[in-house]
């Protein structure tokens, strides 16, 4: 074997013992890295585990309103006006007397499901009203504003954590409806036709002022209330889309009025779009 030959053998042996020192070296790294996965995997995982249930590190969790705040509010704030209601909260939701009356309301996929009952609409409406007012007061700490942002839903059109299938309600008790600051109603002085479904405003003429109006669109007939500042002649007229009139009524009160008007032929509901009120 020549000069040549033996350096050709040293460099394949140096070359060799490279490879070697670089796969161990790799060997090295490679489980390093697997024994640092177990250790986060495992050890670190158990003690983080172990320090949260010993209380050194504090746990986030999202707060929601719970059913027995929703019954508390509904319990405090209808009472008044309810003498005897009672809400309390069931297996699945809330359950609401009056009287004879019953109110089922199943919480579902956190949301509250609420029929309306037409034939005693004005608690309906303020059982729902207090409902969505609690959620909103629970979330955003201004009440006020709660109140006046639910008294302004339209039943049928969807807001914010409201939403609506055919007649049932559907609130959601993780999130509520902005608060709204008090909107100044409108005054009419003179007779108006507005809108079936507008009823903010109030109406003063002949020093008399009509407040509080409401018309409940019911299945046999429709009724238009409100409170006068003192005695008079209040008038009631039906109209449809073109400003003819299907119906009027005359009421001599003082106080609080109601005005009933059945339907027939000529008035039903879906051919009543306006109304107006006058006193006298």
């Amino acid at each position: 074997m020549n000069e040549e030959d033996l350096m050709i053998q040293e460099k394949i042996k140096k070359r060799e013992k490279t490879d070697i020192m670089l796969a161990y070296a790799l060997i090295v790294i490679l489980l390093g890295c697997i024994l640092f996965i177990v250790y986060l995997k495992f050890i670190k995982n158990e003690s983080t585990t172990n320090d949260n249930n010993n209380g050194n590190i504090s746990e986030y969790t999202v707060n929601y309103i719970s059913l027995g705040d929703i019954v508390s509010s509904l319990n405090s704030n209808l009472m008044a006006k309810y003498n005897g209601i009672n809400a309390s909260t069931s297996a699945d939701g809330i359950n609401i007397s009056y009287g004879d009356l019953l109110y089922d309301i199943k919480l579902v996929n956190n949301e509250l499901e609420f029929k309306m009952d037409n034939d005693n609409k004005e608690l309906s409406e303020d059982i729902y009203k207090e409902i969505i007012t609690s959620i909103c007061t629970y979330y955003s700490n201004d009440r006020d504003g709660c109140k006046n942002a639910s008294g302004a839903i339209t039943y049928g059109n969807n807001e914010t954590g409201i939403r609506f299938v055919n007649d049932t309600m559907f609130i959601s008790t993780t999130n509520g409806i902005s608060p709204m600051d008090v909107i100044e109603k409108k005054i009419y002085a003179k007779e108006t036709i507005t809108d079936i479904d507008n009823t903010e405003y109030e109406i003063n003429m002949n020093n008399k002022i009509i407040s509080n109006i409401k018309v409940d669109l019911l299945d046999t007939n429709i009724v238009v209330s409100g409170t006068i500042s003192n005695n008079g002649k209040i008038t009631v007229k039906l109209y449809d889309a073109n400003d003819v009139v299907l119906d009027s009524k005359e009421l001599e009160k003082e106080n609080n009025f109601s005005i009933s008007f059945d339907y027939n032929d000529k008035l039903d509901i879906d051919s009543v779009k306006k109304y107006s009120i006058s006193i006298e």
